[in-house]
């Protein structure tokens, strides 16, 4: 029988050379791109050759004939377009840019049409500067209570519902959620023990307790509630949502005086009125997720690659200490962002000159907010161009590996770097383009908002400041993408320390002195998070694939 030389050790019949070549076309027909001796391993198990088949033809095992199929494999397939079709079919959809506008305006829809409300008619869903000072205080503590309490569990838990949704584990899902809800309440149960436990020691009246408690409770609800929303991107119902908020809110605030003639009580049943709105869709969506039960996916649908043939409403039940352990980053750099962001505004209420008139330990400061928070439009504009760059950078890398091999990833580094550069560059020009438009017409909107001259230096400081916080954001979401959470998580945690301390000692000579200590943070996490991002950028794509191997 003639032989055939395989190895220098080893020479195979022809029988075998027969075999391989059958093993060859039968792999090509149902697999035609084959790009590792990994893939043709994986595919002989799927066409059910056993390990006593391959001995039988002189191959000592999978490995073994795969080595051997590999050299010749892409002989059999002689058709370059129908290669280029099959290819082609792997790609994913990227959004268009208009799409991806459309969506980065939704996200940060909310925090914006409450500024334009809080500019224009001076109340929106957070404050209203015509309520008695006691209340706002106490409302707007309630707020930041609840903002801070909540960024942390919902970075851990839209991150763990999406990866369980992508992959139609309705269990875990239903799981999820039921977690996120169990945790906050025992975190808002915390909360409120501990208000009415400073409101004890340091005499607080109850009934201011009382608003800071309900204002905690509904905007942890809301932003708790909408996690689902936003991990679905329903960019419509978000939109529409908020939307229909505001015009309650404004309709019974200003068209409802003779019913309502106590304003800080129709401000709060306008602000009821509005969570009401905003919760309709809130339970609409958790309904559809919680109703559905167990099928089977459509024949013409493409499974993702962890997604099984059909979904199920029992699956083994997942481990929440580990889930909890390894998010726990994104819990910090959530929760501390926050704090980073906001604890110079607490500071400013503690340092108040007016809180001794009214008996609190500290008071609302609207000279404060009026240029801090007017500063935060710098982050708005940036973020959207952020989202509209980096959105879809999982798809594109995808792509990109479909095409290229793994001795070709110095031009999916240099994507990459690029993709970096470019959106540093951008975030910079159009936050800088920003505070300039803001401090040109920065004495017209800060008087209307009721702010003052110090409001306008505030302004200055803090827009430029959020010019550094705008390069940290890009470095953040760089190193999120390689799965560097954890240096994340000690700039901000550093960055709080530095608001917190050097505010409490420049707040000594005039609490507008606070803003430079949030000034010396955002540089700080500026220039410590480009530092780092320009070190594993240089190595970006070998980064973010060992994750997966």
């Amino acid at each position: 029988m003639p032989i055939t030389k395989y190895d220098s050790d080893r020479v195979l019949t022809e029988e075998t050379r027969i075999f391989a070549q059958k093993v060859a076309r039968s792999i090509i027909e149902i697999q035609p791109v084959v790009n590792n001796i990994a893939d043709v391993i994986v595919l002989l198990e799927v066409l059910g050759y056993s390990p006593d088949t391959l001995k039988k033809y002189g191959f000592s095992g999978f490995y073994d004939l795969s080595k051997y199929l590999y050299g010749f494999i892409d002989a059999y397939d002689n058709s370059d377009k129908n290669k280029e079709e099959i290819v082609k079919s792997f790609y994913k959809q990227i959004p268009d840019t208009k799409h991806r506008i459309v969506e980065g305006f939704s996200l940060i829809f909310p925090w914006l049409g409450s500024l334009m409300l809080l500019l224009v008619f001076g109340v929106s869903l957070w404050m209203a500067f015509g309520l008695p000072i006691t209340i706002t205080t106490a409302f707007i503590a309630g707020i930041f209570l609840g903002l801070v309490i909540t960024e942390g569990i919902l970075q851990i838990f839209s991150r763990l519902f999406t990866f369980y949704h992508d992959q139609d584990n309705v269990c875990e899902v239903k799981r999820i959620l039921k977690r996120n809800y169990i945790l906050l309440s025992l975190i808002i149960s915390l909360a409120v023990c501990s208000l009415y436990g400073i409101a004890t020691i340091t005499h607080i009246p109850y009934n201011l307790i009382n608003v800071s408690v309900i204002s905690t409770v509904t905007i942890s609800l809301h932003r708790t509630s909408y996690m689902i929303i936003y991990a679905l991107k329903k960019i419509k119902h978000v939109i529409f949502a908020y939307s229909g908020a505001f015009v309650t809110l404004l309709s019974i605030y200003y068209f409802l005086p003779n019913l309502i003639p106590e304003t800080s009580t129709r401000y709060f049943v306008a602000l009821g009125a509005a969570f009401v709105v905003l919760s309709i869709l809130a339970i609409y969506h958790h309904y559809k997720i919680i109703s559905k039960k167990s099928g089977s996916v459509a024949n013409n649908e493409v499974l993702h690659f962890f997604r099984p043939m059909s979904v199920t409403d029992k699956t083994i039940m997942s481990r929440l200490s580990i889930q909890l352990w390894e998010t726990m980053p994104h819990f910090l750099f959530g929760t501390f962002y926050f704090c980073m962001i906001f604890s110079d505004r607490i500071l400013s209420w503690i340092f108040n000159p007016m809180a001794k008139h009214i008996g609190l330990p500290m008071e609302f400061n609207s000279v404060y907010h009026a240029g801090a928070d007017l500063a935060l439009l710098v982050l708005l504009s940036t973020s959207i161009i952020q989202f509209v760059l980096m959105s879809p950078l999982y798809l594109q890398i995808g792509n990109m590996t479909i095409n290229h091999k793994i001795s070709e990833m110095k031009k999916i580094n240099s994507f990459l770097q690029q993709r970096y550069k470019r959106l540093l560059t951008i975030t910079i020009i159009s936050a800088i383009t920003t505070v300039v438009i803001l401090n040109f017409a920065a004495s017209t909107i800060v008087f209307h908002a009721g702010g003052s001259q110090i409001s306008i230096q505030v302004l200055r400081i803090a827009s430029i400041s959020n010019i550094f916080l705008s390069i940290f954001a890009v470095n953040s979401l760089f190193m999120a993408f390689l799965n560097r959470t954890k240096i994340m998580a000690l700039i901000v945690i550093a960055g709080t320390s530095i608001v917190v301390i050097a505010g409490t000692i420049l707040a000594q000579s005039g609490f507008e002195n606070i803003i430079f200590a949030y000034l010396g943070a955002t540089v700080m996490a500026a220039i410590t998070s480009t530092l780092y991002a320009r070190k594993i950028v240089k190595n970006a794509g070998t980064m973010f694939f060992s994750k997966y191997v």
